[in-house]
């Protein structure tokens, strides 16, 4: 439990940072998971003391982390920038180690030259993740993420190997200029080798298993999923990079990606989401416990006096400094392999950078994060002799400091330098209308519905598909887009007085029992009371309603005694009745909508009559309709879903503004209001 309670504590950590991210997007996700990691680290319930194994930390937490970012880099953009992200990832890297290594052994001179070199080394990968959350809807020039995306995947390779090779250094206390160069060729080439070979291998494995009929989605994702774990951990045994193995290697099902997209969307949308979830916690989990363990690393400074807290902030923000200056001059000496890419053009107010100000901005997106602290983590305790490594918590700690001051600097500074260009932006943007974007939406939808169809739910999703090709349809002849919430309560009221007008005579002429009356209205009341419930209220009277139909289910096929087999007896009874005059009640209140269907309401009217209409009773018997019904509820609540998922992306792509996203997801909320059939 004390492994556990902070992971899951962790975990809540990680989803809170969201939600507030969300609520202040200007606050990038990473400082608020630093922020509550080391809010929760004061915690008395949680214990603080939290030891990793080097070698767990870097096949649990690196490896995945790299492989989800290989797997999803275009490697158009790699291929297209590969002059600039060389230089940066492997030039940049080289030149950050040595020249920051022996700047860090000169402010400290008692720590050993190859400790020294591994600290520069952990400093010198980027975080793209980080740079993306700052600068969301901030119009860098057109060139500098795919730069910065190409360099983040690679300089992490880089520069693990070379902490390697340092750490090596450290630990068996042997250096060699040429025996280090030597190692470090072997081990980077025997590690993209081994990946090649192991990466190919395991996609022809699953392309195989596809190949011979073996269709189960999610058996072939969790051989995804293990893929970067085995890959690390056979180049390790190898004696060469695990780290460069599982990058050649996700670039390799890269590949496998584009053809599964050809042939099945499931298995492409699985994987996807699968692994943008792992990335999700992972990058998540690397922040938050940087927060977490901030408390734990100042006090191990303080204990083992090191250094004291005064020197090493000033030391940390001289290296913060000098990793900027680096980065500035390496791109503005080399700014025109940066900004003439063959086959891409400049374009938009974005890309009118001078020399020195692409210098700032890239200089500036040098963020240190996930990377940086996994790797830092990953020093061990002790040498080979069982001494103290050198200096570790003074690594720690200038590498957490180094985090959270290139995040600061990034977060206020990059705003101010783009403030202009995204005004200019913001003028030229066109955004989709609201009648665009629902026509988009339906199309992906259906699109989407169709891809994820199995044979157990082709009937309910082909149902589903037709109500949404009817509604598109109605978009394309020019009906209207926004649902009216006081009209469609109007037309609810009267189909609900058709429907009790209904009842009344068919009670009248002796059809059905007098009960129905008094039940029928308060069964169907909460579908009214439903648009202005919280979503966990809604839930929860969905699940209440889920739970009375299986309890009565339940207790129909029970023995019990006579009092209470009477009672349910005549429950059932009643409900069926109930169940049976539904078609004609329903019919009554279509008739009613349509009597009062006017152009101004026609697209309300249309929506309403299409809820009552598509709850008719069929051909199927009562069980084989109430199956049915539940799997074209299943499929009609999942619409809704990638409905909403769709909105987000659109509003995160800045394709659809803030009124159009509230107009789009209230709709949305009246659609699931309708699914509603509580009886």
């Amino acid at each position: 439990m004390e492994f556990v309670i902070p992971l899951l504590a962790l975990i809540g950590v990680i989803v809170v940072a969201t939600v507030l991210n969300k609520k202040f997007p200007r606050i990038p996700l990473a400082l608020f998971q630093i922020l509550l990691g080391a809010m929760v680290s004061w915690l008395p319930f949680i214990p603080i003391t939290l030891e990793f194994e080097p070698e767990v930390f870097m096949v649990c937490l690196i490896a995945p982390l790299l492989f989800g970012d290989a797997r999803a880099t275009s490697r158009k953009e790699l291929w297209d920038f590969r002059k600039p992200i060389l230089y940066m990832a492997l030039g940049l890297v080289l030149i950050t180690v040595l020249g920051l290594g022996y700047v860090i052994h000169l402010l400290i001179p008692s720590m050993p030259l190859a400790a020294a070199f591994a600290l520069a080394a952990v400093l010198s990968p980027t975080d793209a993740v980080a740079v993306k959350s700052i600068t969301q809807g901030l119009p860098l020039p057109s060139s500098l993420m795919p730069i910065l995306e190409g360099e983040s995947l690679l300089n992490d390779a880089a520069g693990i190997v070379s902490f390697k090779v340092a750490l090596a250094v450290v630990l068996t206390g042997v250096f060699s200029v040429q025996s280090a160069t030597f190692n470090f060729i072997i081990v980077s080439l025997g590690g993209i080798l081994a990946g090649l070979i192991c990466g190919f291998l395991f996609v022809k494995l699953r392309l195989s298993l596809r190949q011979n009929g073996f269709e189960e989605v999610n058996s072939l994702v969790a051989i995804q999923f293990i893929t970067p774990f085995v890959i690390f951990i056979i180049a390790e045994e190898l004696a060469v990079s695990g780290i460069l193995a599982v990058v050649a290697a996700g670039i390799i099902h890269g590949i496998e990606r584009d053809r599964l997209q050809q042939t099945s969307t499931k298995i492409q949308m699985t994987s996807s989401t699968t692994w943008s979830v792992l990335s999700y916690l992972f990058n998540g989990f690397v922040f938050v416990l940087l927060g977490f363990l901030l408390p734990e690393v100042v006090r191990g400074l303080l204990e083992s006096q090191e250094i004291s807290i005064a020197v090493v902030l000033g030391f940390t923000l001289l290296i913060s400094v000098g990793l900027f200056l680096i980065r500035y001059i390496w791109v503005y000496a080399l700014y025109r392999n940066f900004v003439a890419i063959e086959g891409h053009e400049p374009h938009g107010e974005a890309d009118n950078v001078s020399r020195g100000r692409y210098a700032l901005l890239t200089a500036t997106c040098g963020i240190h994060g996930t990377i940086t602290l996994a790797t830092a983590m990953s020093i061990p305790f002790l040498l080979s002799n069982g001494s103290l490594f050198p200096y570790r918590n003074t690594i720690l700690f200038i590498s957490a400091g180094v985090i959270l001051l290139s995040l600061l600097f990034a977060t206020i500074v990059l705003p101010l330098l783009l403030r202009h260009a995204a005004e200019q932006e913001v003028e030229e943007k066109d955004f989709m209308s609201m009648q665009e974007a629902t026509q988009y939406i339906l199309q992906r939808t259906i699109q989407l519905l169709d891809a994820e169809s199995d044979n157990d739910h082709k009937r309910a999703t082909f149902r589903v598909i037709r109500e949404l090709e009817e509604q598109r349809r109605m978009m394309e002849e020019g009906k209207a887009s926004k649902l009216s919430s006081s009209v469609l309560r109007k037309l609810q009221e009267i189909g609900r007085e058709a429907e009790m007008k209904k009842l009344t005579q068919m009670i009248e002429q002796g059809e059905v029992s007098p009960q129905l009356m008094t039940h029928y209205p308060v069964i169907n009341e909460p579908q009214e009371l439903y648009t202005v419930r919280s979503n966990l209220r809604r839930i929860w009277f969905r699940y209440k309603m889920y739970w009375m139909k299986k309890k009565l289910k339940k207790l129909s096929g029970a023995q019990l005694p006579p009092k209470m087999a009477s009672r349910t007896k005549e429950l059932t009874a009643f409900v069926e009745e109930m169940h049976r005059v539904k078609g004609e009640l329903r019919q009554a209140a279509i008739q009613a909508i349509k009597q009062h269907m006017t152009p101004d309401n026609h697209y309300e009217a249309l929506f309403m009559i299409q809820y009552y209409a598509r709850k008719q009773q069929s051909s199927l018997s009562e069980e084989e309709e109430a199956n049915f019904m539940d799997m074209v509820g299943e499929v009609r609540l999942r619409s809704i879903q990638l409905k909403r998922d769709l909105v987000q992306n659109l509003e995160e792509s800045e394709q659809i503004t803030a009124a159009t996203r509230l107009k789009l997801l209230q709709n949305m909320n009246y659609e699931e209001m309708l699914l509603l059939d509580p009886a």
